[in-house]
């Protein structure tokens, strides 16, 4: 046993080493930063236009940079909406608006981007090693379960490399582009709720790690890890179109075995731990699948 884990960690280690020998971490980090920096500055803009319409309601002057403004924006109905819709979560309306905005920001963002780079990243992890047979002087050094969770665990922590980088971005953007912003508060809001959407990414690695098992071809496998993280927000807006229909038990079903029926809890105080452990467990039972097939398979 001792000996399977200090295994499945060396194995972890080689993975997230390769990633930053090759630049792919790097890549990573570098898009991730390019996207959730972006996406910060956009939104800082947006809190700008509503400091500004409320500036002029109240008749007073409006700065250059939004923040001067963020007790009055706070209780801002149309902020309150904005995040309402957000988080899908009304009663966590009033929760979320203990924390930056910027940190909320971030975790949506994050939502909508970390399965999809996730996704993509680890579908190449252990079939581009198949498609050149180098994948067989590993397997004759330890066991296959110990090379596919090292590899996940290695993609794990890739992403939260990546997610770190993407943070510091939006807290450099937040700290620049606003004003009255504390360094500390700011940071711990980032670094909170960005725990929160890289759990979020898990079950997303743990399904390109699933297709990497399935195939040779480390293109054919990101295809379709990429298609099926897409197809999973479709199935999960079909599973809640017809909820209330005599398919409400199979809608159900299906929302429970996918990611994003445990949002929610995500943006709540006490949940998000709840919604943390189903990601993990959904993570390693889409390992689990495909490592069915890459157990039998001709290495």
């Amino acid at each position: 046993m001792l000996r399977s884990l200090l295994d499945t960690l060396l194995v972890a280690r080689f993975e997230l080493m390769r990633a930053l020998r090759t630049w792919r971490a790097l890549a990573l980090a570098v898009l991730y930063v390019i996207a959730l920096s972006g996406a910060t500055y956009i939104y800082v803009r947006i809190l700008w236009f509503i400091e500004a319409g409320l500036a002029e309601t109240l008749g007073v002057p409006m700065t250059e940079k939004p923040g001067a403004m963020m007790d009055e924006l706070m209780d801002n109905g149309e902020l309150q909406r904005m995040i309402r819709e957000m988080s899908g979560t009304p009663d966590a309306v009033e929760y979320l608006l203990t924390w930056p905005l910027l940190a909320v920001w971030g975790l949506w963002i994050g939502i909508l981007l970390l399965p999809f780079l996730a996704t993509s990243a680890s579908a190449e992890c252990i079939s581009i090693d198949m498609s050149t047979r180098a994948l067989r002087f590993e397997a004759l050094r330890t066991g296959r379960a110990e090379l596919v969770l090292g590899r996940f665990f290695g993609q794990v922590g890739l992403t939260g490399i990546a997610a770190i980088c993407g943070l510091s971005g939006a807290w450099l953007v937040g700290m620049t582009q606003m004003v009255g912003n504390d360094p500390v508060f700011l940071a711990t809001g980032l670094a909170a709720l960005g725990l929160r959407a890289w759990l979020f990414g898990l079950p997303f690695i743990g399904l390109g790690v699933a297709f990497s098992q399935l195939t040779a071809s480390p293109n054919w496998a990101r295809v379709l890890a990429v298609g099926s993280t897409a197809g999973s927000w479709i199935a999960f807006g079909l599973a809640r179109e017809f909820r209330d229909t005599s398919w409400g038990w199979l809608c159900d079903l299906v929302l429970q075995v996918l990611p994003q029926g445990w949002l929610q809890g995500l943006w709540t105080p006490n949940e998000w731990l709840i919604s943390g452990l189903v990601y993990i467990a959904l993570s390693l039972c889409a390992v689990g699948l495909g490592f069915v097939r890459f157990a039998r398979r001709d290495l």
